[in-house]
């Protein structure tokens, strides 16, 4: 993630969070300065899409540690996904092993969207 992507990312919680508006703006750009060091291994269009989701169901100002745990959580579900051999356009008989792997694959996503969505 970039500057500029931290800087839109904060600004995005600091517009849903009417008591951030207070921060000053030197808060404000040391704030931007250490979310760009700490998600520099990250892609902005997942935090972003983490903080979204955040300020959506939450009515508290997310933490950094709150949005990598979030964030980490996504990136783990999207590892799942991109192992899941199972293409839809085949609807040709899995052999059972494989039926049973992909079950519990998807009820392991299943389980991991609903602990996103709790916090």
């Amino acid at each position: 993630m970039t500057i500029q992507d931290a800087a839109r990312i904060v600004q995005m919680i600091h517009t849903a969070y009417p008591v951030d508006r207070k921060a000053t703006a030197e808060e404000l750009a040391d704030r931007i300065d250490l979310w760009a060091v700490y998600f520099a291994d990250y892609p902005a269009e997942l935090i972003a899409r983490v903080v979204r989701a955040w300020i959506g169901s939450h009515s508290f100002m997310p933490n950094i540690d709150e949005i990598k745990n979030a964030a980490d959580v996504r990136r783990r579900i999207g590892q799942k996904l991109a192992d899941a051999v199972f293409c839809p356009d085949d609807l040709k008989p899995l052999p059972p092993e494989e039926e049973r792997r992909l079950d519990a694959l998807w009820r392991d996503i299943v389980e991991t969207e609903e602990e996103i969505e709790r916090g």
